[in-house]
């Protein structure tokens, strides 16, 4: 669809068909009665299975599929654009958080009910088709890495979905080695649905509000109506919308907090070159929350363009989360990931010390080249910005903006904790329960 063909007005309009704007357009659709436009600023190509392939990240300078913030340190801030968002160029992991994550979550977010929603998305049968990595699919390097951290930490067997304070094997959105993406899972189905409109190549670049009310969105020189506004465009695309039109809350109108997990990698030079594979299939979570992650090979095996620095073991500090900001400078979206604090960089320490006692270890002589295990310097980032309009303080229990009529959030801004595995799963089991809420009023 091209900008010209988007509709005057509809009931509902949807901003962002990544991995919640897909769920919510395809669960409010489901009412003939009710209009539903979902707007998405990439291309209306479907991501073939080529781009789908867990072997690779399509996310390199100049990808279709992708878009990069600047970030004041150099790092790059990269989200998914196009049907299916960040759900059609991440790396396929699909874990839930742990259930004590929910603890300070507001109410109406009852544990059974988010097991529920979860269900929906990764139980037998459900809709993004998640699997454990079996144990021929794993990399030598990740066989290694399960053996020496199964006689230190408790052992989650694959096919239970909850996490554990342990060793969890990664559970996975695929079909075979093609990622499962949000798109395929909801949007697909609903193509045919005569009041569903799908608007791509569009750019939503501000909400039109007036008083207390937002009434529609602005995209280049159209106006469209809308009976509510929906902002699905994850934590920074959602923050940049708000930012652009006054709607920010917080104490300060031109800023936006975020959460990010920081990463430390630590490389080392392979003896080992098996054939590709997922780039993530184990991880460990540590009492201190810290998340321990095993990466198959170098990134640059994955990212086309990406200089080879050789395979590493990430360590990531997974709550409460390092604070940042997104701002607007000269029109265009700042995203700063924050520093680290002393008490984050004391747990990273301790978790690196493990990884690298592990990998001098006799247990990985024969993968590890002696001498070659060295700590990046340079803290990274795990791309999983949340939290900027949290429920509970900025937005109600279901995204609602608190002080704003006609405007809900329906994405990683309104995480109101963090938890202790990857945001992906979570957004889409937010997503899953208010839209079926929402569908139900």
């Amino acid at each position: 669809m091209t900008l010209g063909d988007l509709p005057a007005t509809a009931d509902v309009v949807i901003v962002g068909a990544g991995s919640a704007g897909c769920v919510v357009a395809e669960r409010l659709s489901r009412d003939p009665d009710r209009t539903v436009l979902l707007i998405e600023r990439g291309s209306s190509q479907w991501p073939t299975e080529a781009v789908r392939d867990l072997r690779g990240l399509p996310i390199g300078f100049g990808s279709p599929y992708a878009v990069s913030h600047e970030e004041p340190s150099g790092l790059a801030v990269v989200r998914g654009r196009g049907l299916g968002g960040s759900s059609s160029v991440n790396g396929g992991y699909f874990m839930r958080w742990h259930a004590d994550d929910f603890v300070d979550w507001p109410s109406g977010w009852r544990i059974d009910e988010i097991g529920a929603s979860y269900a929906e998305l990764d139980g037998r049968g459900g809709t993004m088709s998640v699997s454990p990595f079996a144990d021929d699919e794993l990399a030598e390097v990740t066989t290694r890495f399960e053996s020496y951290w199964s006689d230190i930490v408790p052992v989650r067997p694959p096919a239970d979905a909850w996490p554990i304070v342990g060793l969890n094997r990664v559970r996975s959105n695929r079909d075979g080695m093609v990622r499962r993406t949000a798109a395929e899972a909801y949007l697909r189905g609903a193509l045919d649905r005569p009041n569903l409109t799908i608007g791509a190549d569009a750019e939503v670049d501000a909400l039109r509000w007036s008083g207390a009310e937002v009434t529609g969105v602005v995209v280049g020189d159209t106006v469209v109506g809308a009976g509510e506004v929906i902002l699905c465009a994850g934590a920074i695309g959602t923050a940049v919308i708000l930012l652009r039109s006054g709607l920010a809350g917080g104490a300060d109108p031109d800023v936006l907090a975020v959460r990010e997990h920081r990463e430390v990698l630590v490389h080392y030079r392979s003896r080992v070159d098996g054939p590709p594979t997922a780039l993530l299939q184990s991880v460990v979570h540590t009492v201190d929350d810290l998340e321990i992650r095993c990466y198959s090979s170098d990134m640059a095996r994955y990212i086309e363009g990406l200089p080879p620095v050789g395979p590493a073991i990430g360590v990531a500090v997974m709550r409460p989360g390092t604070r940042g900001t997104v701002r607007i400078v000269g029109g265009a979206p700042i995203v700063d990931l924050g520093v680290v604090d002393v008490a984050e960089a004391a747990r990273l320490e301790r978790g690196v010390a493990a990884v690298t006692e592990m990998l001098r270890s006799a247990a990985f002589a024969d993968i590890v080249e002696s001498g070659s295990v060295a700590v990046d310097p340079v803290v990274r980032t795990s791309q999983h910005a949340w939290g900027s309009m949290p429920m509970g303080t900025l937005t109600d229990g279901l995204g609602g903006v608190a002080g704003v009529r006609g405007l809900r959030i329906v994405d990683g801004s309104i995480l109101p904790t963090a938890g202790r595995s990857g945001p992906h799963a979570t957004v889409m089991m937010l997503a899953s329960r208010i839209a079926a809420v929402l569908a139900d009023r």
